[in-house]
């Protein structure tokens, strides 16, 4: 019986201790403290030059390697050569503004570093040996992150996503100011008291807003189960956008402007939008869209949104802390932008407080959700 006991209490200790180290004791594989601005932008700093060596990896490639690497069959070289163009520029911008204090720390580089001066920068051989298991892992992450945006550049414009622009119309987030960020959660409202909710509530308590691009088919559902009151309550000082009606891609869709006139005037009647003939903002099922859709878009001087800071929290291969730090890792590499979570998945409710608090003394601004784009 007293083995029982005994095994029972441990069972129950190990539960208990693994709970804590998930939701207290998270870190990443980063060896230095992130506790000031300067903090922020040494890790910056160390995160880009591992970038620029998987990116470089990837540069060097034929277009047949390419196709082999991406498992795309015709690869569209000029949006991969624009790709790579737009990236180099926005690379060398982050390193730009990198505060001067952070120039020497661990590498040293300078400002005006051209491309290939960065690229010859043997980060293997001059990192200090705690750096190591950071070094593989980083390494890692970006070969496979990597290898994921020139895979939806091979496909573009085939297969529309949000890696590159149709229109100027169309934002993505590169060109916010440097280290501010925007929250962003598609495809609610999952039913009351679900997902949804409690996301709602633990941005409330970090007090962080977010935009919910919302599908009108779940949108419906929810008014049909609660009121307009209730749904105005739930969302409060967030702001709630257009998904769609279905989560369909909407780039060979023939209804695609049904699909979004309806969750239009839905919106309209439900969040009291006082111009009847304001188009809300969009964001396109999968980032896939065509040049008409974008052209309504134009006409009616209203904006897709996308986003450059992928959660894929959807993924099964991600659990809540993996989500994070692959958000971090991003936020560190961009310095800027619209990060991408879904509040249907739970995942949101853990990640985003770890995000928050990780970067919480560093000086990073999170934008409010009702940021207007000009």
């Amino acid at each position: 019986m007293k083995k029982y006991i005994c095994s029972f209490y441990i069972l129950l200790f190990l539960i208990t201790f693994n709970s804590f180290a998930q939701n207290e004791n998270f870190t990443t594989s980063w060896p230095l403290k992130m506790n000031s601005s300067k903090s922020f932008d040494i890790a910056s700093k160390c995160e880009i030059l591992v970038f620029v060596e998987v990116f470089n990896d990837f540069a060097a490639l034929s277009t047949q390697e390419l196709s082999i690497k991406t498992k795309v069959k015709n690869v569209k070289e000029a949006s991969v050569k624009f790709w790579k163009k737009k990236t180099k520029k926005r690379i060398l911008n982050n390193l730009n503004n990198l505060s001067n204090e952070s120039l020497k720390e661990v590498v040293t580089i300078q400002k005006t570093d051209s491309w290939e001066e960065i690229s010859n920068i043997k980060l293997k051989n001059i990192l200090p040996s705690h750096f190591s298991d950071w070094y593989k892992q980083t390494k890692l992450f970006y070969t496979n992150y990597v290898k994921e945006q020139i895979r939806l550049a091979a496909l573009y414009p085939r297969i529309t996503s949000e890696i590159l622009l149709l229109s100027n119309n169309e934002i993505q987030g590169n060109n916010f100011k440097d280290k501010s960020f925007l929250l962003t959660f598609d495809d609610g409202p999952t039913k009351i008291n679900g997902n949804t909710d409690k996301l709602l509530n633990v941005l409330n308590e970090n007090n962080l807003t977010g935009m919910f691009f919302v599908l009108g088919d779940n949108l419906e559902k929810r008014l049909q189960a609660s009121s307009k009151k209730a749904l105005n309550s739930l969302y409060g000082k967030n702001k709630v956008f257009s998904h769609g009606k279905i989560h369909k891609s909407h780039q060979k869709y023939s209804l695609w402007k049904k699909s979004i006139d309806d969750t239009n005037t839905l919106l309209h009647s439900i969040f009291n939008v006082e111009d009847k003939n304001e188009l809300m903002y969009f964001r396109p099922p999968y980032g896939q869209r065509n040049r008409s859709l974008v052209d309504y878009f134009d006409a009616k001087n209203s904006k897709i949104i996308f986003w450059n800071i992928d959660s894929r929290d959807w993924s099964s291969k991600l659990n809540a802390k993996k989500v994070a730090e692959r958000q971090i890792k991003l936020m560190l590499l961009w310095r800027k932008g619209i990060l991408l979570f879904h509040d249907i998945h739970a995942k949101a409710q853990k990640s985003v407080p770890m995000i928050y608090k990780y970067f919480k003394n560093t000086g990073i601004e999170w934008k409010q959700s009702n940021i207007y784009f000009e």
